[in-house]
C-alpha cells in the first residue's frame, strides 16, 4: 500500500512540476512575443513617419547634456575651460569702505 501511495505522490509531483514549467514557459514566450511586437511596431512607425521614437530622442538629450557638463564645459560657455588646478591665483583682498556705505545712510548722518 505504501508503494502505491508513493507512486501516486511521485506521479502527482511530476505532473505539477511539468505544469508549472509549461506555465513559466508560456509566460516567458508571451513577454518575448510582446516585446518583439512592440519593437516591430516602433520600427514600422519610424519608417513610415520618419520620426524617431520618443525614448530614443530623450536618451540622446540626456547623453548630450551629460557630455556638456563634463570637463568644465558649461552651457553658455563658448570655449572649453583649459585651466587646471595649477592655474589657481591667490589674491589679497581689501575692503573698500565707500562701496559699503549706502547713499541713504550717508545722507542721514549728522556728525
Amino acid at each position: 500500500m505504501q508503494l502505491i501511495s508513493d507512486l501516486v505522490g511521485l506521479l502527482f509531483r511530476g505532473v505539477m512540476k511539468l505544469a508549472l514549467l509549461l506555465v513559466v514557459a508560456a509566460f516567458v514566450f508571451v513577454v518575448v512575443f510582446l516585446g518583439l511586437l512592440t519593437a516591430l511596431y516602433m520600427v514600422a512607425r519610424f519608417l513610415l513617419t520618419g520620426r524617431k521614437p520618443t525614448f530614443v530622442t530623450t536618451f540622446s538629450r540626456f547623453r548630450q547634456t551629460a557630455q556638456d557638463y563634463q570637463h568644465g564645459h558649461w552651457p553658455g560657455n563658448t570655449a572649453p575651460s583649459t585651466r587646471d588646478a595649477a592655474d589657481v591665483v591667490d589674491v589679497e583682498s581689501r575692503e573698500v569702505r565707500s562701496a559699503l556705505a549706502s547713499p541713504s545712510a550717508s545722507q542721514t548722518r549728522t556728525d
